[in-house]
């Protein structure tokens, strides 16, 4: 299914912002009708694109996720079929992924029991009682948790998963010398509470491709005088031409900015920026960054902020799809193509499917 469109400019610190939405298509290439959840999108070099999820699944809350792989050869206008790479017994949900400068590829998931505590053992969901059941004790042990896959060798084969101590929808960060920054959620040791909110958040630093972290800096949420906003989760950050660190946060239906000037081992300066969640950023060829984000107001879909004064102020919206049919939707993220072009990527339920699928659009900045 394609659809083509345009959008009309937006303005940003008094600057005209017009953008053209060439293309939306559905991604349909599994051979199963499933559930398909919370992707993340990169561009892998060359144009070569490389789309993580969450699928396999029956609904937004199930045992049944799996992490799955698609590639796009040619910037997004195919896909392939998707790749499991997760298989463990509980559901895996959340993936994130990134290519370093040795060319290795990272993805970064977690596990979740929420399904426990969800569906009708003796209804709709009694299929579900026999996975529950053969889960042992060992197995939360083992399996629950933060967890990353990497490949050396383009996507082709991967590692086996190894625990990493925290955890946000869409990953870690390249930063300018080549290192890796993971700003995220804190490990709840409350097994059943591990996919909800958290009052701390750790930022980390790998200078070995990822296999190992280290802790620059833990803050709690009250830290910034706003009590209130204890429920943070699904965190990104972006690094600025002058090296700035911009973080941002989902607070319930909307996302808080930070900013640290010091790699990340102070934090300032916190303000609403968006209705919608969660965020992703991206910082273009062009130096300027891009913010993508669901909206699960009216009109349901997915969004983009710029901002040209290293996050000081954004754009309004740009309306990357704005027909979905209900709140499921969103976790949008987007890869810039070699010719400044790019592509967006959500997930949405689809009514004439009954089903969630991922979604994306090509689309353009004017200059």
């Amino acid at each position: 299914m394609s659809e083509k469109t345009a959008e009309k400019g937006r303005s940003c610190n008094g600057k005209h912002i017009g953008f053209k939405v060439m293309d939306r298509q559905w991604i349909e290439t599994d051979d199963r009708l499933t559930y398909h959840g919370w992707p993340t999108i990169a561009n892998m070099g060359n144009d070569r694109l490389a789309l993580v999820c969450s699928g396999g699944r029956e609904a937004h809350v199930d045992p049944f996720g799996r992490v799955l792989l698609y590639v796009s050869p040619d910037g997004g206008k195919s896909w392939s079929k998707p790749r499991k790479l997760s298989s463990g017994p509980l559901d895996d949900r959340d993936a994130g992924i990134i290519v370093t400068p040795a060319g290795t590829w990272l993805v970064n998931y977690f596990t979740s029991l929420a399904f426990a505590a969800h569906g009708d053992r003796n209804g709709a969901q009694a299929h579900w009682a026999p996975v529950e059941d053969s889960i042992t004790v060992g197995d939360i042990r083992r399996e629950h948790g933060f967890f990353m896959l990497r490949s050396t060798d383009g996507g082709k084969t991967w590692s086996d998963k190894y625990r990493i101590p925290v955890n946000n929808v869409h990953g870690p960060i390249i930063l300018r010398d080549g290192s890796l920054f993971y700003c995220g959620r804190a490990y709840s040791s409350n097994c059943m509470q591990q996919a909800a909110f958290a009052e701390e958040m750790v930022c980390l630093r790998s200078d070995d491709d990822g296999l190992t972290w280290q802790e620059i800096s833990r803050f709690k949420t009250g830290d910034f005088g706003e009590q209130q906003l204890r429920e943070w989760h699904e965190i990104h950050t972006v690094e600025t031409d002058s090296g700035k660190l911009i973080t941002h946060i989902r607070y319930r239906s909307s996302t808080w900015q930070i900013t640290s000037t010091d790699g990340g081992k102070s934090w300032q300066g916190l303000h609403q920026i968006a209705e919608g969640y969660p965020p992703h950023l991206l910082k273009l060829r062009d130096g300027r960054l891009l913010l993508s984000y669901g909206c699960r107001q009216k009109p349901f879909g997915s969004r983009c902020r710029i901002s040209s004064d290293e996050g000081e102020s954004w754009s309004e919206p740009l309306l990357i799809s704005d027909d979905g049919a209900t709140v499921d939707l969103g976790y949008t993220s987007t890869a810039e193509l070699s010719d400044g072009s790019l592509v967006t990527a959500w997930y949405e339920f689809r009514p004439d499917k009954g089903v969630a699928l991922l979604r994306c659009a090509s689309w353009r900045l004017d200059a």
